[in-house]
């Protein structure tokens, strides 16, 4: 459908007999103003579709991230997921490790950002800093996107939410990137964590990153941070015969496989309520 789109908006600008006398920037200004018109329809389209269903308002949502979507994408490089500050990597000053979620490779995911739905967008996650890079189309440099205008973002097939700025909502998580790891009844949120050491062996300066995650699960309205597993049996009470039997039966060690463990038991506790 997209690519059906794009020929649309383009076709009128490129077979006219006008527009193969026009300037680069006038041809540019021609197929905007085509794009923005194909917007104003589509929001127009989503409208109509309120007014005869008003009860499926996720219909309507849907049309209008989809049209702004197709709006962004056929603006290209002056899309508004450029907007924010240049990167600068640091990974050369690290002597062990890397701050990034997974890989230090690029790898294509998607974004909500300022409202709008970019996909298969070339992205790094910087766990030590908390924040989204993602790389310019010219290649040239690497964007740091607007942290607070990051509503959530998948990469390697992970889901991460922005959690944490509605202070009277969820008051006992600090703001950032959550990965959501099991999305049921009750939730279970990792808060991936990167440090850096530094030491001075031979008086020169090495530095050392290490993983030190959080475990948040989501029950009652609450986030209720776990590390142990008497931690997790007190937040899910009444069945921890179930759960320890279902770790058991696993063959995991707790301490040694944490997210597991921790994801077993939210689960068992879900199917058992």
């Amino acid at each position: 459908m997209a690519a059906s789109v794009q020929r649309f908006i383009h076709s009128p600008c490129r077979y006219s007999a006008m527009y193969k006398n026009l300037s680069k920037n006038s041809r540019s200004n021609c197929i905007q103003s085509f794009t923005k018109l194909l917007f104003s329809a589509s929001l127009l389209l989503s409208s109509y579709i309120y007014g005869q269903s008003f009860k499926d308002s996720a219909i309507v949502k849907q049309q209008e991230i989809r049209a702004a979507a197709i709006y962004y994408t056929s603006l290209k490089t002056q899309s508004g997921i450029y907007n924010g500050s240049e990167y600068v990597q640091y990974i050369h000053l690290l002597k062990e490790g890397h701050p990034y979620f997974d890989t230090t490779t690029f790898k294509q995911g998607h974004v909500l950002y300022n409202k709008v739905l970019y996909s298969d967008v070339p992205m790094l996650y910087d766990i030590i800093r908390d924040e989204l890079i993602v790389q310019h189309f010219n290649k040239v440099f690497l964007v740091q996107m607007i942290k607070s205008k990051v509503d959530w973002f998948e990469l390697y097939g992970h889901r991460f939410l922005h959690l944490g700025r509605d202070s009277t909502r969820n008051g006992n998580v600090k703001e950032g990137f959550y990965d959501v790891v099991y999305d049921g009844k009750i939730k279970l949120y990792i808060k991936r964590v990167k440090l850096i050491h530094e030491s001075i062996p031979n008086m020169q300066v090495e530095r050392r990153v290490y993983s030190k995650d959080r475990y948040f699960i989501y029950k009652d309205d609450v986030f209720h941070e776990v590390n142990s597993q008497s931690s997790v049996l007190k937040v899910l009470p009444g069945h921890s015969s179930e759960l320890k039997q279902v770790v058991r039966s696993g063959k995991i060690k707790f301490r040694k496989k944490r997210e597991q463990a921790i994801n077993l038991m939210v689960q068992k506790y879900d199917a058992l309520n």
